[in-house]
């Protein structure tokens, strides 16, 4: 009898914050690597226009390559990885690789791929990473003047 006399007043700090809040469950930064190789790969850092074509320069990290897939209906892009904060930072950049919807299977195909991120005031080095495996290691990464 004494519990549920208790039991008001035990549930009242859930009741005075409305709900619950669960955990927020963070996107998988590492996705599935369907490339076969890759090659050709470049880092450097340039000082761009803003996207509003203003006289103001942003440094800008630009990363090229080529990603070898398993035939010519896939897809390859490149996306910002997390940053190794080491002696110097590395930065990660991901190959997405996406495969083809319902087609019959190809001779593997090399996709060329850039990308344009926010530059870091230095790096120790650039990985190119697909998967859970590294494709490529770039370092130095060469600043504009």
């Amino acid at each position: 009898m004494r519990a549920l006399r208790l039991f008001p007043v035990l549930s009242l700090p859930l009741l005075a914050g409305g709900c619950l809040m669960l955990p927020v469950v963070e996107e998988h930064v590492y996705s599935t690597c369907h490339a076969l190789g890759s090659s050709d790969w470049d880092a450097h850092v340039e000082r761009i226009p803003d996207h509003h074509n203003r006289p103001v320069l942003k440094p800008t990290l630009l990363v090229s390559g080529k990603v070898i897939v398993p035939s010519g209906g896939y897809s390859a892009s490149l996306d910002l990885g997390p940053v190794q904060k080491l002696d110097a930072p590395v930065q990660q950049i991901l190959i997405r690789t996406d495969p083809p919807g319902g087609k019959e299977p190809q001779a593997p195909a090399t996709i060329d791929v850039r990308g344009r991120f926010p530059a870091l005031k230095r790096y120790g080095a650039v990985v190119i990473r697909c998967g859970d495996g590294t494709m490529a290691i770039i370092k130095p990464v060469p600043r504009e003047s």
